[in-house]
């Protein structure tokens, strides 16, 4: 095949410029044929180097308080967070443990005891609360001194839906020197008790009378 049916040019000059075209052509192609993939490659490594990097540096700062949350637990152990709670394992347990509480706290600051309803108990993860209504005659002064008592001991007493009635008319004055008159009270008390892991009782197999499920 001619010079002329390749169209190449003429003189040597133009053809050693074009062999060099060719030449630098066949290179880029080659280089980007290898430096592309190495580049992906290369940002690949980089951004799981980056991540373990951050992955480190987490681990690294929570290793770095270990020491401190030792110490804040050891503190925590110390203060026995166990007296914050009712100490009933069961339900019927907590209930009467909060009702004593009360009770005792009412009675002890000058308060009279009316009627006590015991309330639902509910399980809200690892704790129950119990709670209970209760009805009580109390003057004024005392009354303060009766939530102050279930409000600063432990275990730890919430009060709610508190309704207080007079029984003395609107407007009416003790002559002085008279007992302070008694108010009519209603409160509810609940407490917060831990919730025991007690085990669950056996289910007898089909087919197999309740009476006989556990004998051998």
């Amino acid at each position: 095949m001619s010079a002329q049916a390749l169209k190449l040019p003429a003189d040597p000059r133009g053809r050693r410029a074009l062999a060099l075209a060719i030449l630098v052509l066949v290179v880029a192609t080659l280089v980007a044929a290898i430096g592309v993939p190495v580049l992906m490659l290369h940002r690949h490594y980089d951004e799981a180097i980056a991540r373990m990097t951050r992955q480190w540096q987490s681990q690294s700062a929570f290793n770095a308080q270990r020491p401190q949350l030792i110490k804040l637990l050891e503190t925590l152990k110390a203060r026995e967070p166990r007296k914050l709670f009712l100490k009933g394992s069961t339900a019927a347990l907590a209930a009467a443990e909060l009702q004593e509480l009360v009770k005792s706290a009412i009675e002890n600051n000058g308060g009279r005891v009316i009627s006590v309803q015991g309330l639902a108990n509910k399980d809200e993860g690892a704790y129950r609360v119990a709670a209970a209504t209760f009805q009580l005659n109390v003057n004024n002064t005392n009354l303060r001194r009766v939530i102050h008592a279930l409000e600063s001991q432990q275990p730890y007493v919430f009060l709610d839906n508190l309704t207080i009635r007079s029984h003395t008319p609107p407007g009416y004055k003790p002559p002085p020197g008279t007992p302070e008159p008694d108010l009519f009270v209603q409160v509810d008390a609940s407490a917060l008790a831990v919730v025991s892991a007690e085990p669950a009782p056996a289910t007898p197999a089909a087919g197999v009378p309740p009476t006989a499920a556990g004998n051998p």
